[in-house]
Formats: structure tokens, sequence, C-alpha cells
């Protein structure tokens, strides 16, 4: 019986229901009518349709009302979902709700299909992100160490030799070897840098503490700007797709201010528990407004920023960026300390953007 009433449209069930009430109305009027007019004391006339009317109305709206409430009830169902992906739960779904309009639950049913196959390709395109990140820190391993063993070590030999040449008895010869030796040292600690900025091995071999250490030292110097650290985390190591994402995140932030900030100084303050950990980046350059899209085609900054929130993202963290006044920027990362990926991450990462 409830299956025949749900699959009536809300039209068809507004219709009825009224039907019912006029129905009902004019039987009840009739009746009461012939027995007020054997009575002695009849009503006026105005009294009976006053009264008639009020009964009418009265039955109408409740009749009405728990109607349309139980058939749009659906629609309440969809609001919710719908603020909850607004918010990015693509996991909530439409409710199945009993006595319902079948348009709307059928609607229902295509949103909540929509939602499915959305939430798959987009644990597919996180999957896929993560080979390529993958596939790059992979790359950037393999290219720093041949720049490490054989690059760095061929310029090392040539060095040995131009230096046996400044021996030589002629002028000359000594003066072009010195120039050489000046030429392949630059060249020689142009190397070591590139590789350093390709995979730092403190991060593999020290941990997220020593690398960030040597990041500071080196845009500091870099920069001749003072770039301060503070590390508040146990000496543990963290698992090291944690620390990577880490120390990306700074690496990128400390080459955003090298190259648009203008800054007069900067700040990574690591902080850690049992259960996360956060970096922080501060600067007090000259900022940006976070809630402009940036045209990644011209300085590479929009690019940098969108890489920091999908590796961010990937193990399960929330990347925020804030424009602090009077200037400058903070970015920061936060990440549980035990990382998920794949279709949870997608769940749990976000992007927070705001003003301070």
């Amino acid at each position: 019986m409830s299956g025949r009433i749900s699959a009536v449209p809300l039209f068809y069930k507004v219709l009825i229901a009224n039907a019912a009430i006029v129905l009902f109305g004019a039987t009840a009027g009739t009746f009461v009518t012939a027995t007020a007019v054997r009575d002695s004391d009849v009503p006026s006339r105005s009294e009976l349709v006053l009264v008639f009317a009020s009964i009418g109305v009265l039955l109408s709206v409740v009749v009405n009302y728990f109607v349309l409430r139980a058939a749009f009830q659906p629609l309440d169902s969809l609001e919710e979902v719908a603020n909850a992906v607004r918010e990015g739960d693509l996991s909530a779904r439409a409710r199945p709700v009993p006595f319902s309009d079948p348009q709307l639950a059928r609607l229902a049913e295509t949103f909540n299909g929509t939602l499915d196959e959305l939430e798959r390709d987009q644990a597919q395109l996180r999957e896929l992100a993560t080979q390529v990140i993958r596939a790059q820190e992979d790359e950037r391993k393999r290219i720093a160490r041949e720049l490490h063993d054989d690059t760095a070590q061929v310029l090392f030999a040539q060095l040995l030799s131009v230096s046996a040449m400044k021996a030589s008895p002629s002028s000359d010869v000594r003066a072009t070897a010195e120039t050489l030796e000046n030429m392949t040292v630059e060249a020689i600690e142009g190397v070591r840098r590139l590789a350093l900025e390709l995979r730092p091995p403190a991060l593999d071999d020290l941990g997220l503490r020593e690398a960030l250490g040597d990041l500071a030292q080196r845009f500091s110097e870099n920069l001749c700007i003072p770039v301060t650290l503070d590390v508040r985390a146990q000496r543990d190591r963290l698992p090291s797709e944690v620390e990577l994402v880490l120390y990306r995140v700074a690496q990128e932030a400390m080459t955003n201010i090298s190259k648009h900030a203008k800054a007069s100084k900067a700040a990574i303050v690591l902080v850690r528990n049992k259960d996360w950990v956060e970096i922080t980046i501060d600067d007090d350059g000259r900022g940006f407004d976070p809630t402009v899209p940036t045209r990644r085609d011209e300085s590479g900054l929009g690019l940098g920023l969108f890489g920091m929130e999908e590796r961010v993202a990937l193990v399960g963290g929330r990347l925020s960026i804030h424009q602090l006044h009077p200037s400058g920027v903070r970015i920061k990362a936060w990440i549980p300390s035990t990382s998920r990926g794949g279709a949870e991450a997608n769940r749990v990462g976000e992007r927070t953007v705001a003003r301070w």
C-alpha cells in the first residue's frame, strides 16, 4: 500500500488531498445544515458559511502540510548533501525518504549517482597525481645522484688538471689556468647547489629537522636576509612521505619568497605532537591576495601553490594561505603524523584561504 502511495506524483497527491477536503467539507456541511434546520435555534446563513469556511481552511492547511512535508522531504536531504559537497565532503549522499514524490526520489538517485562517479574520478586523479609526484621525486633523486657521482667528479678531476697547469713556467698559461680554475670551482658549486635543490641528502640521511636547517641557511645566504628556523618537535623521524611533503612545501614557499616577495626576513616553524605535524612559513614581503586567481603562465607562482596543495592533500593534510597585515604571507601545512593517501586523502585534504 505504501509503495502505491509513493508512486503517485506530487501533483496528483496534492490534487487528491484537496479533492478529499472539498468532498469532506461538502458532505459534512450538508449533514450539519440538514441537522441544524430541524432544530428550533437555527444559526444564520452567514454564521454557517463562516463555520464551514473555517473548517475547510483548517483541514486544507493541515492535510496539505503533511502531504507536502512528506513529498518535499527529499529536497531537504538534497540541500544537506549540496552543502556538504560545497564544503568538500564528497562522501555525503541523499538518504531515501518514504512516501516521497517519485520524481524527487529519482532526482536524489541521479544526484547520488553523479557524486559516486565524481568520487571515483577524483580517486583516480589522486592516484594518478600520486604516481606523477612519485615519478618526479624518483627522477629528482636520479638526476641529483648523477650530478654528484658523475658531473661533479668530472669537474673535480678537471679542477685538479687545471690546478696543475698553474705550475707552468709560462705566465699566459698560469693566467689561463687561474681563470679556468675559478670557472671550474663555480661550476662545481653550481652543480652541488642544483643537486641539493633536487634532492637534499640530509632529508634522506638525517631527517626533516636537519634538511630544514640547511634550507634556511642556504636561502639566508642567497637572499642576504635572516631566515630563522624554530623546531618544536620530537627527534624521532616522521614517515618519509610526510617529511618529503613538508620539506617541499617549505622549499616552494622560500622559492616564492626569493622570487616575488622582496622580504626583509622570513621564518620557518615546525610543530609536532603525537597526532599531527604542522609547518608554517612567514615573510614580511609585499604579499599577494590569495583570493585572487593567479595566472600560472607568467611568474610560475600559481603553479607552485597548486603543487603544494596537491602534495599536502595526497597525504591527507590541509594547506592554508593567509595574507598577513600590514604585509607578508603565511603558508601553513597541517598533516597527520600517520600519512593517509588515496581516496581518504581526497576526503580529508582541502585548501583554506583566508585573510588576517
